[in-house]
């Protein structure tokens, strides 16, 4: 079974209900947290995770609506009371994050790991398998380096997309999914070109066959219309649009 929550179903433009980017996967006892945007270790919280029991985190990409809580965490991690961490945590992201934590050693030195070591690796197309979990992931397309994400547990597949454009290897590492957490930034025949459209959702979904579609890290202007109807034009299966706070069981 996989469990999972939306801890930000919005993007760096501040909206109620809809935060920067986080999503807690929930496989058994073990919590994995997909991204790090402004505000998502207290929306960890709010979920009954503590930041404290973390030990896996992934970053899709290194954009500051995805990542700035990183510093947050190691922050908390070194100076709460009456806590000291001594088990790993573990750091995994695009080609790039080696170098963004770097940097942020850099600005904040106070952040460096107490107690504690935090091992990183880079991604970008591979399979990983861990005790009861396997973790794939693939090019998304928005940025030269970021990926998606594809949580497979118990017979059952979770994809997460990050931030996305229309690619055959989106529509690969989604195939048959049971849960299709994918970016609906902007409605359909919006201008972009590294940003998924709600029509561009509803063909991935349609290509892939994935069981459910979750329309996560909405801009504005794709709340503005009938976003649902958008993707509904492409895609038969079960929509839903994302709020902070979402809990869907695969």
């Amino acid at each position: 079974m996989i469990r999972f929550t939306i801890l930000g179903a919005g993007t760096g433009v501040p909206m109620p209900q809809r935060s920067p980017a986080g999503v807690l996967v929930q496989i058994g006892a073990t919590p994995l947290l997909f991204d790090l945007g402004p505000g998502t270790i207290p929306r960890l919280d709010a979920a009954g995770v503590s930041y404290r029991d973390l030990e896996f985190v992934f970053l899709t990409h290194l954009h500051p609506d995805h990542t700035l809580d990183l510093v947050m965490l190691l922050q908390a991690l070194n100076y709460t009371p009456s806590f000291t961490r001594e088990r790993p945590l573990r750091l995994f992201g695009c080609v790039g994050t080696r170098a963004l934590y770097d940097d942020l050693l850099r600005a904040y030195p106070s952040v460096a790991p107490r107690g504690f070591e935090l091992t990183i690796r880079e991604l970008s197309a591979e399979r990983i398998a861990f005790d009861a979990w396997t973790i794939e992931t693939a090019p998304s397309a928005h940025t030269a380096t970021s990926i998606a994400y594809r949580i497979e547990a118990e017979d059952k597949a979770l994809v997460y997309t990050g931030d996305a454009k229309e690619n055959p290897a989106l529509i690969e590492i989604a195939r048959d999914a049971d849960a299709f957490v994918c970016e609906c930034a902007f409605p359909r025949g919006y201008a972009t070109r590294d940003h998924m459209t709600a029509d561009a959702v509803g063909r991935v979904a349609r290509a892939a066959r994935v069981k459910r579609v979750i329309l996560n890290h909405l801009y504005p202007p794709a709340l503005e219309v009938d976003v649902v109807a958008q993707v509904r034009a492409e895609y038969a299966g079960e929509i839903i649009v994302a709020e902070d706070g979402t809990r869907i069981q695969v």
